[in-house]
């Protein structure tokens, strides 16, 4: 490889490190249902949704939907894994098989990245995927062990509204989390009084560590 080349990947991977949004829209596809592969073309709703993702801790996201959303969070999961050593990203769902489509999907566009970006995968199976940087992404089904083993980095709650036991796991998660982890919550509305209900409305009135995001249609 010439130094040329050398000099000009180098400067694409920190281009990429520092901006997921960058990555994304050079690096990564995405399997459209209709269209195929294609790459991930951000809409500028989804670009500063993914800067809000990387810039805050506590994120509760009340959508509508296919807006694309659990697509950006498991992007943002590779991201994270990839420019960050020993990153531990749990995604939770209400159904293990739900779970393991966020991972599906993340590993997916690891799949479809240049080798220079691609680092080695230590074990990769349906439910997970570990690098040789020690960062892995892991699908649970909701019981209320689930984020309570080990140490989180991120802690993925797709269709958090959904879930039945979901305040039993988010006590459980807090105590993994308070190492200096985050959460993304992610929902369509269903019902009231649920923890999802309860953490959206706290976060409105600034009583939690959750940034609220709405995304109507």
């Amino acid at each position: 490889m010439s130094q040329n080349i050398k000099k000009i990947i180098a400067q694409e991977y920190i281009k990429c490190a520092k901006d997921p949004a960058y990555f994304m829209k050079k690096y990564c596809y995405i399997q459209h249902p209709t269209r195929g592969r294609i790459l991930f073309s951000l809409y500028p709703f989804q670009e500063k949704v993914l800067h809000l993702f990387r810039d805050n801790d506590y994120i509760i996201t009340l959508k509508s939907r296919q807006l694309g959303i659990s697509t950006l969070a498991a992007a943002y999961s590779l991201w994270l894994m990839l420019f960050h050593k020993d990153k531990n990203v749990l995604a939770l769902a209400t159904t293990q098989a739900t779970a393991r489509n966020l991972v599906s999907k993340t590993m997916f566009m690891y799949d479809q990245l240049p080798k220079w970006l691609r680092l080695p995968a230590l074990e990769k199976n349906k439910l997970s995927l570990r690098l040789k940087n020690g960062s892995k992404i892991t699908a649970k089904s909701s019981n209320a062990d689930a984020a309570r083993s080990e140490a989180v980095s991120l802690l993925l709650i797709d269709e958090a509204a959904f879930i039945e036991n979901i305040g039993e796991i988010w006590a459980s998660a807090q105590q993994t989390l308070a190492t200096g982890g985050g959460c993304i919550a992610i929902s369509t509305p269903y019902g009231t009084g649920n923890w999802f209900h309860q953490t959206w409305i706290r976060a409105e009135n600034k009583e939690n560590d959750f940034l609220p995001i709405r995304l109507p249609w």
